[in-house]
């Protein structure tokens, strides 16, 4: 990226990008008024001995392979924009990750494809995302492959907090992004136990009564963003987090999930997030916690 005129990185495979993330590209930097570059990394291999002239031949090959997709993603993307933004493409050697986090470090959001495929190969994509998504500077958005907008609903931004009394640095870059779009913003907060520790975790109480209680907590913590220009609500929900947040993703436009930074480790995804992009029917986008 040059400057600051392409905040919008997306990355291509080899077997280039296809409509669900260039939609949602095409709409992230029309509403931010930036420009899309879109990136392609040819995996570095170890050159040397016998093998030197065969494995150069095969990077040739492979930079070639990626140039094609580059190619075709940018007419597709230049087809949804209509001249509105400018479109750039680029070309790296090195590794996958690393080249895209160092790329992203410049720009204001990442956008990544997830394929429609088996599930083995599915696992070997979302290594590269989850990975990107973890170490990441910025906004990284995972989009399933097949994702279109809804054309008439306006579905809200539902940002996944798991704290009731103290959701509001889950919260914050939900709003920034739910003020930018346009859209309601649902804070959704699930907790679960299996019946064997449900007797221990609540005593004399009832879920119901756990349930009244986080949403008094949640209304109380939200109160500080309340009466803004966005639309705020509240879900509390007795049930697995993962599957209220896998369940988000049918109705939301965008769902948003959080990095873990935690003292000693370096930055990562939770399991609940790894599993979420991994069968998310929206765009999933994962930000620093405030």
């Amino acid at each position: 990226m040059t400057g600051t005129e392409n905040r919008v990185l997306v990355a291509v495979g080899p077997e280039g990008v296809h409509g669900g993330a260039l939609t949602f590209a095409a709409e992230e930097a029309t509403r931010r008024g930036t420009g899309i570059e879109l990136l392609h990394v040819v995996r570095t291999r170890v050159t040397g001995g016998d093998g030197l002239e065969h494995l150069q031949a095969l990077d040739s090959s492979l930079t070639e392979s990626g140039r094609r997709a580059l190619t075709a993603a940018a007419e597709r993307l230049r087809d949804l924009v209509e001249d509105e933004v400018p479109v750039a493409t680029e070309i790296r050697s090195g590794p996958v990750v690393s080249s895209i986090v160092d790329r992203a470090a410049v720009g204001d959001l990442v956008v990544l494809e997830r394929r429609d495929v088996g599930t083995v190969e599915r696992l070997l994509t979302m290594s590269v995302s989850t990975r990107v998504a973890a170490h990441a500077h910025v906004p990284v958005a995972v989009v399933p492959q097949s994702w279109v907008p809804h054309p008439v609903l306006e579905r809200p931004v539902v940002v996944g907090v798991d704290s009731s009394t103290d959701p509001l640095g889950q919260v914050r870059e939900a709003l920034a992004y739910a003020e930018l779009a346009h859209l309601p913003l649902e804070v959704l907060h699930a907790t679960w136990l299996a019946e064997p520790w449900q007797d221990l975790a609540f005593g004399n109480d009832t879920r119901a009564q756990w349930i009244r209680e986080a949403e008094r907590e949640l209304d109380k913590a939200l109160a500080e963003v309340a009466g803004g220009p966005v639309p705020v609500t509240r879900d509390v929900q007795w049930r697995r987090p993962v599957d209220a947040l896998a369940g988000a993703t049918r109705r939301a436009a965008v769902v948003v999930l959080n990095r873990r930074h935690e003292r000693g480790l370096a930055p990562h995804l939770g399991a609940t997030t790894r599993t979420v992009l991994r069968y998310a029917e929206c765009p999933v986008l994962v930000v620093d916690r405030d």
